[in-house]
């Protein structure tokens, strides 16, 4: 597996988190629906898919107040770079 989301961000919503307490678990992180999407674990290299970690009317992920939307953030430029032809968007 590479790299996920929570890892690249360091957010501390993985399980055991530094910011579980204060913010929750990330559904990214508990949604195992993507388990293996772009080769992470979980949801945690398709972040932007999952439903809760943004949202037009209240971003929930913890870095989107740094940036407008997902498709500007650079962890998902890293993931579109790491899986080339083989990317799910």
């Amino acid at each position: 597996m590479k790299i996920n989301c929570w890892d690249f961000m360091n957010c501390g919503r993985e399980v055991d988190g530094s910011m579980v307490k204060s913010l929750g678990n990330c559904p990214a992180f508990t949604f195992t629906s993507f388990q293996g999407t772009n080769n992470g674990f979980h949801s945690g290299r398709y972040c932007w898919y999952v439903a809760g970690t943004y949202s037009k009317t209240e971003p929930k992920c913890s870095h989107l107040h740094k940036i407008e939307d997902c498709s500007k953030c650079s962890f998902l430029k890293l993931v579109k770079n790491e899986e080339g032809a083989m990317f799910q968007s």
